[in-house]
């Protein structure tokens, strides 16, 4: 298994029964909200940019994620950034 061989990878997947069952086993899991979240800390994207992907990830997207979720995260940012 690829994880095995490369133990401080990161797993990436949204889906949720894979993101527990990676946890347990130990790996780093991250989705799109956390690559996302970390693209603006590391100076890639601005607050703005993500909050617009964000907003536009319902309607471009096969991706689900729960409309209070992206709610929440939206207004986190959006209140850690100072964006209006």
């Amino acid at each position: 298994m690829l994880m095995v061989e490369a133990p401080h990878a990161f797993f990436f997947t949204d889906d949720s029964a894979a993101r527990l069952a990676a946890q347990q086993l130990g790996y780093r899991v991250h989705g799109t909200i956390g690559i996302l979240l970390r693209s603006i800390r590391r100076g890639q994207r601005t607050a703005g940019e993500v909050v617009t992907i964000l907003e536009n990830l319902p309607s471009r997207s096969s991706l689900y994620l729960r409309p209070s979720l992206l709610r929440d995260v939206i207004a986190e940012i959006e209140a850690r950034y100072h964006l209006e």
